[in-house]
């Protein structure tokens, strides 16, 4: 080797190891999960999965307290008036009958899609279909819960007509009328075996909306991702 050769080998003296070093020196730029700005990625198994979807269903269902909240805020109440022998709505054709459904299914909507926007930003490591099912079954919960603290509302609405006097007026709070949810009724039904009366106590009517509209918008972002993994930190 000429001297300008061994200069220039002298200018690179990485090129130049002992025998084995440079093998050594590739497995350690492999297994160091820095190299080139990449992150190791964090451990995926089913029970991890598991325990996001479910910490995100609980955190959606206790959204059912707000949610009801907002709800009997909103919704424009009807008005009655208690008379001889029972009560009268003020109007002849209120539309606050249906408007309880119309401004439920409407809350629902707009929450299910910010919730599966949320969850598809905030949780990356766990996307998937076990988090879509936490995400349904909170979603479902959600709702429930908001119905349930309005029925509580409208039979204290009730209650309090039957000791009323005559002549006073009050607002009745808004309900959920297209729903037929009845999960004891259900169980008993397929006990005998009449699967279609225990899927007439199912019907979940609005209670739903934001269920479909949660998964309709995850499975849109799902589409979307460049990487079959669904994981940002996934080769493309």
């Amino acid at each position: 080797m000429t001297d300008d050769a061994d200069r220039t080998a002298d200018l690179r003296p990485h090129a130049r190891t002992e025998p084995g070093a440079g093998v050594a020196g590739y497995e350690g730029a492999a297994a160091d999960p820095h190299v080139y700005g990449r992150s190791r990625r964090s451990e995926r198994t089913v029970g991890r999965d598991l325990l996001a979807a479910g910490f995100l269903a609980v955190v959606l269902t206790a959204l059912g307290f707000p949610f009801a909240m907002l709800w009997q805020v909103v919704t424009p109440r009807v008005e009655f008036v208690v008379v001889d022998g029972g009560w009268a709505s003020v109007e002849a054709y209120p539309s606050g009958y249906i408007e309880g459904d119309l401004v439920f299914a409407g809350i629902g909507l707009v929450l299910g899609i910010f919730a599966a926007i949320v969850a598809w930003a905030a949780m990356r490591d766990r996307r998937g279909p076990i988090l879509l099912l936490g995400l349904v079954i909170g979603s479902v919960g959600c709702q429930v819960v908001a119905w349930k603290i309005g029925a509580r509302e409208w039979q204290q609405f009730w209650d309090a007509v039957e000791r009323a006097p005559i002549g006073a007026h009050m607002w009745r709070p808004p309900s959920v009328l297209f729903v037929q949810l009845d999960p004891a009724a259900a169980w008993a039904a397929l006990k005998v075996g009449n699967f279609t009366t225990a899927l007439d106590a199912l019907q979940l009517g609005a209670l739903a909306v934001m269920a479909l509209a949660a998964t309709f918008t995850y499975t849109v972002c799902a589409g979307w991702s460049r990487r079959s993994s669904l994981r940002t930190d996934a080769p493309e």
